[in-house]
């Protein structure tokens, strides 16, 4: 069950009890801390970095911070896990709302491939209703990342419990080097929305009524790091 009744965080330290692993995840220099004290440090704006890149996007240059939840279950409609979306941004567009689904990253990779990840039935199952979100087949996918599959579809699910026409999939990244960049702009290939730069965003396209766009946005490390 995922709750919908949420506990305000007030410092980014708050995020650390709601992280799948939090002594693994919160330390200097991963994703989750760099993430969280760059959004915290934004105060109730977008990090300049991001909205630098959301800036370029018709509907989102002008994009208002309405609300935003680290590490948000969402139900992937199927038996199994919830996705952990990092963060999950309510963005106010002029009288419309969107949604955007933020995965940090600095070093850590996307998880598996698919072709790795599935071996059960179960897991087939989830695969297959995960891909006819997306609209490609489970060979289209086999050697993407599993973990860009379900962050991608839980925007879609989010916008539609929303009830937002526009969400985006946004990887906010603290890697010198842009790691996994490759992985994600072969996902990214794959569903028919090229991303192969940082700091760019993808050309939306419509899932099940959601336009929806994929954006890498490259940023530094926190000085504490």
């Amino acid at each position: 069950m995922i709750r919908r009744l949420h506990v305000p965080l007030l410092t980014p330290e708050d995020v650390k009890p709601h992280l799948a692993k939090p002594e693994l995840h919160w330390k200097a220099g991963y994703s989750a801390r760099e993430l969280a004290l760059a959004w915290f440090q934004a105060k109730n704006d977008f990090p300049p970095a991001v909205r630098t890149v959301l800036s370029t996007v018709p509907e989102y240059s002008a994009a208002e911070l309405v609300d935003g939840c680290f590490e948000r279950e969402v139900a992937l409609g199927s038996p199994g896990r919830n996705s952990q979306t990092d963060l999950l941004v309510v963005a106010g567009l002029g009288p419309e709302l969107g949604v955007i689904a933020i995965e940090g990253k600095v070093d850590e990779s996307f998880a598996e491939r698919v072709k790795d990840w599935n071996t059960t039935p179960g897991r087939r199952f989830r695969l297959e209703r995960l891909c006819e979100t997306l609209n490609v087949s489970v060979e289209d996918v086999a050697d993407t990342r599993y973990q860009l599959l379900h962050r991608t579809a839980s925007a879609i699910y989010e916008a539609k419990r929303y009830r937002c026409r526009h969400a985006m999939m946004l990887v906010h990244s603290f890697s010198p080097t842009q790691s996994s960049l490759v992985d994600f702009a072969k996902f990214a290939s794959v569903i028919g929305m090229p991303v192969s730069s940082p700091n760019t965003a993808s050309e939306a396209k419509q899932f099940d009524g959601v336009s929806l766009r994929l954006a890498w946005v490259a940023d530094t490390r926190s000085v504490l790091a």
